[in-house]
């Protein structure tokens, strides 16, 4: 089953306005503006977005260390210094100033190796947003459909008191007429005064999913339009799992962090390799009372490399092994869970399905009942009391049949969730928010290259 049929009893036309706002149909809401709204209004959202920035600017800091660095230097001195000559103490003092700059020729491969881990934490980040997305997405969804679900459970609820208020009005008639015994006006009293309490409670709920929706997307929940599921929804179980071990964001972040673990071997090796950088460095000496006065050129290539190795090194290294075999078994976990999670998900929307088709036939048998019991009570054959009870069987039978096209609507999102699909992508919102890779850099908290002076970060 690849497209979700949701059956409805209750037609767009109906339903407008069961939410209590009054607009036209021109202003609906879809599902998808909705998603809109919660992803720009969403701070979950922004802090993933800023998270993977700051992960993106790791590669940077890595790579940086390859470029030609420059540093100032300046000394100064004011003493007096004993004459060998017998002239007593004379005054000297000196200021030297140079330039220095260096290059890193060789560093055993550490740039190549780190900036080649700062790239698969940015892969394991991706994931990680990806699950923020997809948790904000589910969770509006889930908002949006309990609108739905208390617009429609207040209109039927509404229904159910006018008819019961219909009772009422007769059974006072036939009292007052003599053709009936207040017993008769009482049952319907009771029964209206119950479809009171209900019909308040519905309200709450409907206040209450409102209230959700409004703080999730920042927006006041107006006419929703029934949502349908797009794209193809796995055909079994092992379809839900293959979906799920090639598309969750738990798998592909798992995957990532031990990848990442592996990759800190090399960058570990990288760091014991002979490392060779170039200094080229210009001085001026100056001063009285000394010898000092003089300029200085010089170059030397710096040659570096580890004789031993320390405890330090070895104590990385084991490090670095469990935590690579804890990346194993939390992908393996993680590839457990998800999968357990995809055949849940998939045996709960097909039991949503069927009881759909179960509540539906209920209804109908329920009207035929009701139908008939309302012929044979103007007829003496049956009593109000068994009709009022045929039309409570009708309206708890819609009322169950609301809950279970919700639920069905509701686990075909989820299923989605739990195969991974459920991203703004596959979802038709296109850009909202705009791509990751795209994302401009945060601007730096210093007035210029030199991180003298703090400026206050703005948004």
């Amino acid at each position: 089953m690849s497209v979700l049929k949701i059956r409805r009893t209750v037609n767009v036309a109906v339903f407008i306005g069961l939410i209590g706002i009054t607009s036209s149909p021109a202003f609906a809401m879809s599902l998808n503006e909705a998603l809109r709204a919660s992803l720009e209004n969403s701070s979950a959202i922004a802090a993933a977005r800023q998270s993977w920035i700051a992960t993106r600017e790791a590669i940077g800091t890595h790579t940086s260390t390859t470029d030609l660095t420059a540093r100032l230097n300046a000394t100064g001195s004011v003493g007096k210094i004993d004459s060998k000559a017998g002239q007593g103490l004379t005054k000297s003092q000196y200021l030297s100033t140079g330039v220095t700059l260096s290059k890193n020729l060789y560093d055993g491969g550490q740039t190549k190796e780190k900036t080649r881990l700062a790239e698969i934490n940015l892969q394991q980040a991706s994931a990680i947003y990806a699950k923020t997305e997809q948790s904000v997405i589910l969770g509006t969804i889930e908002a949006y459909l309990n609108v739905l679900k208390a617009g429609r459970e207040v209109g039927l609820h509404s229904r159910n008191l006018t008819r019961l208020k219909a009772h009422v009005n007769v059974a006072k008639i036939r009292v007052d007429a003599g053709a009936a015994t207040p017993t008769r006006l009482a049952e319907a009293g009771a029964r209206y005064a119950r479809a009171q309490s209900d019909a308040i409670l519905a309200e709450t709920r409907l206040t209450n999913a409102k209230d959700s929706f409004r703080s999730l997307t920042g927006k006041d929940a107006r006419d929703f339009i029934e949502p349908s599921i797009t794209g193809n929804l796995p055909i079994d179980l092992l379809d839900a799992e293959t979906k799920a071990q090639v598309g969750h964001p738990d798998i592909l972040a798992a995957i990532a962090a031990e990848r990442a673990a592996d990759q800190k071997f090399n960058t570990l090796q990288a760091a014991v390799r002979p490392t060779l950088a170039l200094n080229l460095s210009a001085n001026t000496k100056t001063g009285t009372g000394t010898t000092l006065d003089r300029d200085e050129v010089s170059a030397e290539l710096v040659f570096s490399s580890p004789l031993l190795s320390t405890n330090a090194t070895s104590s990385t290294s084991r490090r670095i092994a469990a935590s690579f075999k804890q990346a194993k078994l939390d992908r393996a976990e993680a590839t457990r869970k998800t999968e357990v999670a995809a055949r849940e998900a998939f045996r709960n929307w097909q039991s949503t399905g069927i009881r759909v088709d179960a509540v539906t036939s209920e209804i109908e048998a329920f009207r035929l009942v009701a139908k008939g019991i309302a012929s044979e009570a103007q007829f003496g054959q049956k009593t109000t009391l068994d009709l009022l009870d045929a039309e409570k069987d009708v309206n708890d039978a819609e009322l169950s049949l609301v809950l279970a096209e919700h639920n069905q609507l509701l686990a075909a999102f989820r299923l989605k969730a739990a195969i991974g699909s459920l991203t703004a992508e596959q979802m038709g919102l296109g850009n909202v928010l705009g791509q990751l890779a795209d994302m401009p850099p945060t601007p730096p908290p210093f007035d210029n290259l030199f991180p003298f002076n703090r400026k206050p970060i703005t948004d």
